[in-house]
């Protein structure tokens, strides 16, 4: 006889879904707060960026990757027929120095821009056999709108060069190159940020 199920103390909220159809295709885009799918999102960080240039051939020979900041950040996702093609989170911060990778940046330089709350949009990852398909417009426009609603005052961004166009057409403003990140040594990173009203 099979055990009765008691309720956790703990209820996600209800997943917010918002059905996508591009170029004759479904997608669904699917805000998570408790992501059951986070090793699902950390695979295929390493499969999109393991072929890429500059990377750490030693850091993308594992199979997923995830830190501490997954299990507090907003994600989201897109599937197509209920698998992850793209992914993104963003976390919140009423600091800049607990902001992930805060150390790149003297915080002294953003002063003319206001304080926090701050918002981080990383780990933006698209499969490549999706690419080109506008989802990382579509994630950073929710992500975006996200933060908007929830108080925050300035989004920081971490782009690569390849998103530095999309980033200042959605209202961020460029500020300067930092440091590369140890699991990717050889590509530059950017720093951007965005006042919300």
């Amino acid at each position: 006889m099979m055990p009765e199920l008691k309720s956790a103390p703990y209820n996600p909220p209800l997943l917010m879904e918002t059905r996508l159809e591009i170029k004759n295709s479904a997608f669904v885009l699917t805000r998570l707060d408790h992501p059951e799918r986070l090793d699902e999102m950390g695979a295929l960080r390493i499969a999109a960026w393991k072929d890429e240039q500059g990377i750490s051939k030693e850091f993308f020979s594992r199979t997923a990757w995830l830190d501490g900041d997954d299990l507090i950040a907003h994600h989201w996702i897109i599937t197509h027929e209920d698998e992850i093609v793209a992914a993104a989170r963003m976390t919140f911060h009423k600091e800049y120095s607990s902001v992930p990778h805060s150390d790149l940046y003297d915080e002294a330089l953003l002063a003319k821009y206001g304080g926090g709350p701050f918002a981080s949009l990383n780990r933006l990852v698209v499969a490549p056999g999706f690419r080109g398909n506008g989802f990382s417009t579509i994630l950073d426009e929710a992500r975006i709108q996200y933060a908007g609603e929830h108080g925050i005052r300035m989004i920081i961004a971490q782009p690569v060069a390849s998103r530095i166009k999309p980033l200042e057409d959605l209202g961020f403003v460029y500020l300067g190159k930092i440091r590369s990140l140890y699991q990717m040594p050889d590509r530059q990173i950017y720093f951007m940020i965005k006042r919300l009203p």
